[in-house]
């Protein structure tokens, strides 16, 4: 998996963010303000070939789902291999998500997409179309190499706790970006 992550990062690195995949310390890191004991709608975005989609799998409860968006062809042959009864894996980009999730129906939104090779533009959309999906008290949780886009999740969310995770290559800041009720 790490040697197919690897290539396709060669080809295409502002698609991936990263020559490597995440950790596991940072898969544990952006999960750790989950309650994973609930049943749970859950959507993972630039899954790759899926480190964090089988960690998000291993605790969550039988009843809650998780839909995986990976847009890379070859990354996407592997998340779809994972076999588990809660996994829809998507092979189209996180700007669809819009067409997947009715508005206020997500509980987690797990990104590792790389924001900053997204144009500001399409990055504001994104991020609005997360705050859509999401419910009220729902989280919006994306990692970072540095806190470039901090204020534009702020500016959308308000309720933004950060995380840090040295044990990852680079090191990551994690955004839990909480939809608050209106």
């Amino acid at each position: 998996m790490m040697i197919t992550f690897a290539k396709e990062a060669l080809q295409n690195i502002r698609q991936t963010g990263s020559i490597i995949e995440s950790s596991s310390f940072l898969c544990r890191k952006m999960t750790s303000a989950i309650d994973f004991s609930k049943e749970l709608n859950m959507v993972e975005l630039g899954a790759g070939t899926g480190k964090m989609t089988k960690w998000i799998l291993s605790q969550m409860s039988k009843s809650s789902s998780l839909m995986s968006f990976e847009v890379n062809s070859s990354l996407f042959t592997q998340l779809s291999g994972i076999e588990d009864d809660r996994l829809h894996a998507i092979n189209r980009t996180a700007g669809d998500l819009r067409v997947f999730q009715q508005n206020s129906t997500v509980d987690y939104i797990i990104s590792g997409l790389p924001l900053a090779n997204i144009d500001q533009e399409e990055k504001s959309r994104f991020i609005y179309d997360c705050y859509k999906a999401l419910k009220p008290g729902g989280y919006f949780i994306q990692f970072q190499y540095s806190l470039n886009d901090f204020s534009m999740i702020k500016n959308r969310f308000k309720m933004v706790n950060l995380g840090f995770t040295f044990f990852n290559f680079p090191p990551a800041f994690v955004y839990y970006a909480i939809k608050t009720a209106k």
